[in-house]
């Protein structure tokens, strides 16, 4: 399947016949260009070949000798520019008109109505679909927008800061969607028709390319398990050559910890050590815990399960810092809060900086 096939369906454009409002599609595939006219209430449609642009042409332009001139290129031109040439115009036949060198050329669009077939698959089918997508997309975007203020509240409450306050925002509402024109005119609704149209082919498109990069991520989740895996090893081997260290915990990642603000402040208070962790919603700066004496060794350990036998979590430390709500039912025996980590890069990641 050609996935610029999709782009060539859709591509409709405003035509008034009449003082009405109408939608024109003009299509070329192969050999074949297929004309679709609608007023979204009924639907006109014709398919023109080769030899059927040549034979018109030859009967409404009887003075030119058309086989000496580019009809094919002089048609496709009156056709995607056809609100310029149109000399008059019904739902039913369009006579377009232009100049070539020589004299006039004409040329004329013999539409019939289409089935309530045809109406379902071009023009029914394309609205439904991507409206059932727009509001399952509506949901999960209302969904992920109050998950992020909860947790931003809860990075608040556990102490971080807001560096950029110019981004705060206020706490999200559905009050706020309510709100729009519950009359459209015609011109609204043939607005909105091409935007769920473009919405619908590219959302077909988009499934056509994730059909054909399934494997490639099949293969990748496979190595991911096998590295997380090296990595729960190597994690639990380089544990003993850090605890001797008194170096402040910053809990965060160890890259693009220390920008140019940072480097300022420590110029004027060489003592203090600040960490500046960019996470992946807010900005947010975690305080430094306090500093740790020697300690025994930094083990994951599974959290013991609770008096009704079920499995006992915390969230994970290093993954709620980089702006992820993901728990664990391991944490750590070396450390003195006991933080949940999870196995693997998590759990390497966080004793990097003991």
């Amino acid at each position: 399947m050609n996935p610029n096939q999709y782009k060539q369906d859709v591509i409709w454009n405003n035509l008034t016949i009449n003082n009405d409002a109408y939608l024109i599609s003009i299509t070329q595939r192969d050999n074949e260009i297929q004309i679709l006219l609608t007023n979204l209430i009924e639907l006109w449609m014709e398919t023109l070949t080769n030899e059927t642009i040549l034979d018109r042409c030859h009967k409404l332009n009887p003075l030119l000798n058309v086989e000496n001139i580019n009809y094919n290129e002089i048609v496709l031109n009156l056709l995607n520019n056809i609100s310029k040439y149109i000399v008059e115009a019904s739902a039913e036949r369009i006579v377009l008109r232009t100049e070539i060198e020589g004299g006039l050329m004409k040329f004329t669009l013999n539409l019939s109505k289409g089935t309530v077939q045809d109406f379902w698959k071009i023009i029914t089918k394309p609205l439904c679909v991507s409206g059932n997508e727009i509001i399952r997309q509506h949901q999960l975007l209302l969904d992920l927008i109050k998950k992020k203020d909860e947790e931003i509240a809860e990075y608040k409450a556990e102490g971080a800061e807001l560096l950029r306050k110019h981004i705060e925002t206020k706490v999200f509402t559905e009050e706020q969607f309510k709100t729009g024109n519950l009359n459209p005119n015609t011109i609204d609704c043939t607005n909105a028709f091409q935007g769920l149209v473009n919405f619908y082919n590219e959302f077909n498109l988009c499934k056509w390319n994730a059909s054909t990069s399934k494997s490639m991520s099949c293969d990748n989740r496979r190595d991911d398990v096998h590295q997380t895996n090296q990595n729960t090893i190597t994690a639990i081997q380089d544990n003993n050559k850090r605890v001797d260290s008194n170096e402040d915990i910053s809990v965060g990642t160890s890259t693009d910890v220390v920008n140019t603000k940072t480097n300022l402040k420590k110029k004027d208070s060489p003592n203090k050590k600040v960490a500046i962790n960019k996470t992946g919603t807010a900005n947010m700066v975690y305080k430094p815990v306090k500093k740790l004496k020697k300690e025994p060794e930094h083990l994951p350990e599974m959290l013991p399960r609770r008096e009704n036998n079920k499995i006992k979590r915390k969230r994970c430390r290093h993954c709620a810092v980089n702006g992820l709500r993901k728990e664990t039912n391991y944490f750590c025996t070396g450390c003195t809060d006991k933080p949940g980590l999870c196995l693997g890069k998590c759990f390497k990641e966080y004793h990097i900086f003991i």
